[in-house]
């Protein structure tokens, strides 16, 4: 065995580690939604080769991998200086995207983009750039491309580029023609390749991450070790997922069990973010749990859940519990390009994302919703480290369907977990209610255990 076949198999030992100890790690977890990666570049810059390793490395290692069908190649729009080749791409990948997240992103743990959102942004881009898109229906496509229900799920964006000298090499280096093509040609090469770099920084701080990578003068197989490692870092880095919390100085000590945001003037804290971990052991700090109550109008109903026992240990409170409410901590990625970064705002985007995680309903904010009832109970040094946030969404319960986690919570049998109970009816399960369901029941429906009603 020569040196370079040692230090390759070295480099796949190393990365097999990592991976075996990511999966660990997952396996102990509540399983999110899954990574999103977008490749996208120039043509011939290698990114389709690094999709194939990357997508069977993940997949021999026992992690769940969906690559999305790359559209550009089956577009049934001929010309690709018509915008609308572009549009239909972009439209097409949106709708596998959308598609994969809404029913069944708990089904994988990576899904790959070749060429998705971002690339669309780099085509339009250099469509204007060359007298193909006018200004107007630029501004329109942009918008749309980088709308906050895009761009927050993609958490990374790898971008190939590659100097046309070298793409043309690649082109033809098994192709019996010298022709040049529409594309494949040194002016459109050169100008897409800086238009690229370009957009790669005009858009720097809209998403997430954005990395480029020149594959000219680099080999293939050090540039796919590069990505492999920097996904699983990624991956294990969501699964130690960040929460927020603020410091328990900032909220008088004086205030009832139950009360009004406005009372506790908490709007002006910013929120840290740090390991879930590190923050439960910390006795100064608080962490805001944004909370929603599923009812109906007339307020007489109310959804019910119980946490599965598999996710929740017998010392939470919420263990083995009728819940009335559904939601969980705030995360480091709600607040990404918020340009409202108070509590009330990030709490707001935070049970967006939560809800839609753990039930598949779209919970959008009321003006109701401007002063949430609060609950902070100090009986215990856990209870102390959590704020509920509580809001409460009306719907029909006729038309809506609730599709709840099945990792986090319990469904079916006698359990009562995603049933619509009335009000009424919940007040014989005195016993089986949570305190904050308690709280809830007596100060969101006016209803209490033998005791005077205070409606908030």
């Amino acid at each position: 065995m020569d040196r370079e076949e040692k230090e390759i198999l070295k480099i796949i030992k190393d990365l097999e580690g990592l991976a075996s100890e990511v999966l660990k790690l997952k396996h102990e977890s509540i399983p999110r939604r899954p990574i999103v990666i977008e490749f996208c570049g120039s043509p011939k810059s290698g990114k389709s080769s690094c999709i194939n390793s990357l997508s069977l490395f993940l997949r021999r290692n026992r992690f769940r991998t969906k690559v999305l069908t790359e559209r550009a190649s089956v577009c049934p729009v001929n010309d690709k200086y018509d915008p609308n080749f572009n549009i239909w791409t972009a439209c097409s990948a949106i709708a596998e995207l959308v598609e994969a997240l809404s029913n069944s992103s708990k089904d994988y743990d990576v899904i790959i983009l070749d060429r998705g959102i971002f690339d669309a942004l780099c085509w339009f881009n250099w469509l204007k750039d060359n007298n193909s898109l006018d200004e107007e229906n630029f501004k329109s496509l942009e918008s749309f491309l980088v709308m906050n229900k895009w761009r927050t799920v993609i958490d990374l964006i790898y971008v190939f580029t590659a100097t046309p000298k070298i793409s043309l090499q690649r082109e033809y280096a098994s192709l019996l023609t010298r022709k040049l093509g529409s594309i494949m040609c040194d002016d459109a090469l050169s100008s897409y390749k800086a238009c690229v770099e370009n957009v790669s920084k005009k858009y720097a701080d809209v998403f997430q991450g954005i990395e480029i990578y020149d594959t000219s003068q680099r080999s293939l197989n050090d540039v796919n070790h590069d990505i492999t490692k920097s996904i699983l870092e990624i991956i294990q880095s969501n699964i130690a997922e960040k929460v927020g919390y603020f410091p328990r100085a900032s909220i008088s000590s004086e205030l009832p069990e139950t009360f009004s945001f406005s009372k506790a003037r908490l709007n002006n804290i910013v929120l840290d973010y740090q390991v879930r971990a590190r923050v439960e052991e910390d006795d100064g700090a608080v962490q805001p749990i944004p909370i929603l109550v599923i009812t109906n109008k007339e307020r007489n109903k109310v959804l019910v859940v119980k946490k599965s026992k598999t996710t929740t240990s017998k010392e939470s409170p919420e263990s083995d519990r009728l819940l009335l409410y559904l939601g969980g901590h705030t995360r480091e990625e709600d607040s990404f390009g918020a340009s409202d970064t108070s509590l009330l705002s990030i709490s707001k985007l935070s049970l967006r994302r939560e809800i839609k995680e753990e039930t598949g309903l779209n919970y959008i904010p009321s003006s109701d919703d401007l002063d949430p009832l609060c609950i902070w109970m100090r009986d215990n040094d856990r209870s102390k480290k959590h704020l509920a946030i509580c809001y409460i969404m009306e719907v029909n319960f006729s038309r809506t369907k609730v599709r709840l986690d099945k990792n986090e919570f319990m469904t079916g049998g006698n359990t009562k977990s995603g049933m619509i109970l009335d009000i009424d009816e919940i007040l014989n399960h005195e016993n089986e209610l949570e305190s904050w369901s308690k709280l809830i029941l007596r100060d969101c429906f006016g209803k209490s255990f033998g005791k005077p009603a205070t409606l908030i």
